[in-house]
């Protein structure tokens, strides 16, 4: 299944256009979203693809405010992963890469009979995470584009790809207006929250989508949001193993270390802080690549850098 707000709460003028082009039948086969990590692509490709699949439909995506009606069938559809001309290709939990495998049955499913003859739309979330058999696999349909299929792909900038990739799409580049990060926070939970973060949490800049994920940590664990520094958070995650037991914490740790020296940074503007950064983020890349003891890693951490 996959989770997507109901409202697009930026890219305002992006979305118009790609509408704009479609209505005028100029929409290209294949297009890269690229932006940094957390700033809405995903989401951005769900609500376009909600656009497309609902023009015929009774309950059509809402424009212009930019939302998905919920009673949308094809929406429903989708985020179930059901819809007969939708196909996602994203990394398999547990996996370092999109596999050839992925690749392979996604020529399947483009071998099919299209339902209602309406266009197909394949969802590549993750581009950055193609090996390179699986890269080189799907560079051919690529080429081969058609007016029939709709080729969706998104795209972490601070990885690579290949040039190849790049150059079979029309490409647009996503920056946030994080101007608008404390309204996405208040539409997204309901209150009025990002004044009750730790200004530790707001004194650099921050995805939305790491936001979100953090503030239901804090509140999963009955932790009040404006209670634990980041030093201290980093303390109460090591102290209590969350780095075994915890999804977001196993996967975004280095976002926390990389707040934290930050932080000291800009208390000393001494550049060790910057460099000790950068040789932890090496260390957790190996341990991760190589399946190393992670327990050592985080004890380590705790005594080198938390107990001063």
């Amino acid at each position: 299944m996959i989770e997507c707000a109901l409202k697009l709460f930026s890219y305002e003028k992006l979305f118009s256009h790609l509408v704009n082009l479609d209505k005028s039948y100029k929409l290209p086969s294949n297009i890269l979203l690229q932006g940094q990590e957390g700033i809405g692509k995903t989401t951005f490709a769900l609500h376009f693809i909600n656009y497309l699949f609902s023009k015929n439909e009774n309950t059509k995506y809402i424009l212009p405010e930019n939302k998905i009606n919920p009673d949308n069938k094809s929406h429903n559809l989708v985020t179930n992963l059901s819809h007969p001309n939708f196909y996602l290709i994203k990394k398999n939990s547990g996996k370092k890469n999109i596999e050839i495998e992925q690749i392979r049955n996604m020529f399947f499913f483009l071998n099919k009979s299209s339902f209602n003859n309406d266009k197909k739309i394949i969802l590549i979330d993750g581009v950055e995470d193609l090996n390179i058999s699986s890269s080189n696999s799907l560079l051919k349909s690529l080429e081969d584009a058609s007016d029939k299929n709709l080729f969706l792909l998104t795209h972490n900038i601070n990885k690579p790809i290949l040039d190849t990739i790049n150059s079979r799409c029309l490409t647009y580049k996503m920056n946030f207006d994080y101007f608008k990060l404390e309204n996405i926070l208040e539409q997204y939970f309901g209150i009025k929250v990002y004044n009750k973060l730790h200004y530790d949490f707001k004194s650099i800049i921050i995805s939305p989508k790491f936001l979100i994920n953090h503030i239901n940590f804090l509140q999963e664990y009955n932790i009040d949001l404006e209670a634990l520094d980041i030093k201290n958070l980093l303390k109460f995650i090591v102290d209590n193993k969350l780095y075994k037991t915890d999804d977001f914490i196993l996967n975004n740790f280095q976002s926390y270390i990389e707040i934290y020296f930050t932080k000291m940074y800009y208390q000393t503007k001494n550049n060790k802080y910057y460099e000790t950064f950068l040789n932890i983020v090496d260390e957790n890349n190996l341990i991760n690549k190589f399946n190393l003891d992670i327990e050592s890693f985080f004890i380590k951490f705790e005594k080198k850098y938390l107990n001063v």
